[in-house]
């Protein structure tokens, strides 16, 4: 694995562009020696269909390891990114996994994304018994109580729990949902449907869109035949821009999106098929400034050059924070997985300014927080 000692511009203009791989997001430490710094791994879908959010993410992790390394790290010791490019696919996320956990010897496995990536991942954490914290995805499968996994974001349980009941308020009950052979889509599908029988939606249809441009077009036919009332799409793909922007052609009704679909780069690039999009967001809005954390964000942000604010980056900012905090708690400790995890139990609870997250022994969900949030075509309004 390649690790460059990129500092001040040349490593900024390097972050900045759109085909970052593993080696352009290293962090301030890279000179230090292994044992003298905080080993964090993460293996996610730099590249590929995938890669808008994570890419996007990683400039708010790169903001937070960046912040706290300039103050003497953590226990004089600075923090350090080996990050790799899976491209979401889950047998390269594992064998990353495996690589970090035993070659590198990471402390724990941190932001790992998407969906198919965090299940590759998950068979390295109960064979090398090393710690998965903040995985990027929020599928009810992996959310069940797992003595190494720590979640800060809330799950998409929570963020369709939010949808139903707004397409219930407002009587737009009959509601296409397109989603794909993934396990994603699969997982997208099965929490919506839990949640719309919770709250006694029955008009609803799932579409599923194979992933080929005679798919797209058959699965647009299907779901404008079915005239819904809106729309919900679960479908990732290489053809998904594609297929929002014609499904928008032909259907007129109001969209919804979870949070990792509706990141704003996927949005701006599908340009007037995402205008009037509701998307379900786990952080707050990233020019809420009021709130304290998000202040401390944007000027973390503007430190490392970074003009443009977004919920992605945003949750990359707040997993790191909550990350630094747990190792802030064990840094007297021997570094194990162990002694990391049972720092989190002490978070009872934990205020980042303006965002709280609770962690227990057996309470290893972080957040709740969903907002939904109106794309107006330029910016997310709350």
């Amino acid at each position: 694995m390649d690790k460059l000692p990129l500092t001040g511009t040349a490593r900024r203009a390097l972050l900045r562009s759109a085909s970052c791989t593993a080696a352009t997001l290293a962090l301030p430490g890279l000179l230090h020696a292994k044992a003298e710094s905080w080993r964090i791994g993460q293996t996610a879908a730099l590249t590929g269909p995938l890669a808008w959010p994570f890419v996007e993410l990683n400039k708010g992790v790169q903001a937070a390891f960046d912040e706290v390394n300039e103050r003497g790290g953590i226990a004089g010791r600075p923090l350090e990114l080996l990050s790799l490019d899976d491209g979401g696919a889950t047998e390269k996320a594992a064998a990353n996994a495996r690589q970090l956990a035993e070659q590198e010897r990471a402390l724990c496995l941190f932001a790992c994304g998407g969906t198919s990536s965090v299940l590759g991942v998950m068979a390295i954490v109960q064979q090398a018994r090393v710690p998965l914290i903040a995985p990027i995805t929020g599928i009810d499968a992996l959310r069940a109580h797992h003595p190494l996994v720590i979640h800060v974001r809330a799950g998409y349980s929570n963020e369709l729990d939010r949808i139903v009941r707004q397409i219930g308020t407002v009587n737009i009950g009959r509601c296409a949902v397109a989603y794909s052979d993934t396990a994603f889509g699969k997982a997208g599908l099965a929490a919506f449907e839990a949640v719309a029988r919770k709250h006694g939606n029955t008009g609803w249809k799932a579409f599923r869109i194979e992933d080929t441009p005679q798919g797209v077009r058959q699965g647009i036919a299907e779901i404008a035949r079915f005239a819904p009332a809106s729309y919900l799409s679960l479908y990732i793909g290489q053809h998904s821009l594609q297929f929002a922007r014609d499904l928008r052609n032909h259907v007129q009704a109001p969209s919804f999106a979870l949070s990792l679909l509706g990141s704003e780069p996927v949005l701006k690039a599908l340009g007037p098929a995402s205008h009037g999009m509701t998307v379900a967001q786990v952080v707050p809005h990233p020019q809420a400034r009021a709130l304290p954390v998000v202040g401390a964000y944007q000027r973390a942000m503007q430190k490392i050059g970074h003009q443009q604010f977004s919920h992605a980056s945003l949750e990359g900012y707040v997993s790191s924070r909550v990350l630094i905090e747990a190792l802030r708690r064990s840094s007297r400790r021997d570094d194990t997985g162990s002694r990391l995890i049972e720092a989190f139990h002490t978070m009872q609870p934990l205020d980042l300014g303006g965002f709280e997250l609770d962690y227990r022994p057996d309470k290893h969900l972080g957040s709740s927080f969903v907002e939904l949030t109106f794309f107006n075509g330029s910016r997310y309004r709350r």
